[in-house]
C-alpha cells in the first residue's frame, strides 16, 4: 500500500511539473509571437513591402529557437500587413510553384545573410503572404499542405 501511495504522489508531482513547465513554454511562445507581430507592424508602417525583409536581419538572422522562429513569422505577417504595397510580391513565386518557391526562399536567406536552416522555416511566410495578396484570398492550411511547399521545407 505504501508503494502505491508513493507512486501516486510521484505521478502527481510529475504531472504538476509538466503542466507548470508546459505553461511557461506556452507563455514564452505566445509572448514571442505577440512581440514579433507588434515589431513587424510598427516597422511596416514606415516602409514598403520590399523593405520588410531588410528588417529581419537585425533581429532574426541568428534564430536558434522555436520562439525566435515564431516571432519572425509574426514579424513578417505584421510588416507585410501594414507596409505600403509595391511590386515585391510580383517577384515572389506562388506557393503552388513548390520548387520555385523553395528556391526563392533559399536564395533570399543567402542573399540577406539570414542563415539557412531556420531561415527557411520562416522566410516561407513571404511566399504565403504574397500568394494570398496576389490571389486576393486567404490560403487554408490544406492549401498550403497540398501545395507541397511545407513538405519541401521539411525535407531539407
Amino acid at each position: 500500500m505504501k508503494k502505491f501511495v508513493v507512486s501516486i504522489i510521484v505521478v502527481v508531482i510529475i504531472l504538476a511539473g509538466g503542466v507548470y513547465f508546459g505553461k511557461i513554454k506556452y507563455d514564452s511562445v505566445l509572448e514571442a509571437a505577440t512581440r514579433g507581430l507588434a515589431l513587424g507592424k510598427a516597422y511596416g508602417r514606415t516602409v514598403s513591402q520590399s523593405n520588410c525583409i531588410l528588417g529581419l536581419k537585425p533581429r532574426y538572422a541568428s534564430c536558434s529557437t522555436m520562439e525566435c522562429e515564431l516571432s519572425a513569422n509574426a514579424y513578417i505577417a505584421g510588416c507585410m500587413e501594414t507596409a505600403t504595397r509595391d511590386d515585391f510580391c510580383n517577384d515572389v513565386p506562388h506557393i503552388q510553384n513548390t520548387d520555385q518557391a523553395l528556391d526563392w526562399s533559399s536564395k533570399t536567406c543567402s542573399e540577406y545573410g539570414l542563415g539557412h536552416d531556420r531561415c527557411l522555416k520562416y522566410i516561407h511566410k513571404y511566399v504565403r503572404v504574397c500568394t494570398e495578396q496576389t490571389e486576393k484570398r486567404a490560403l487554408s492550411t490544406g492549401d498550403v499542405f497540398t501545395s507541397g511547399f511545407e513538405k519541401g521545407l521539411n525535407q531539407e
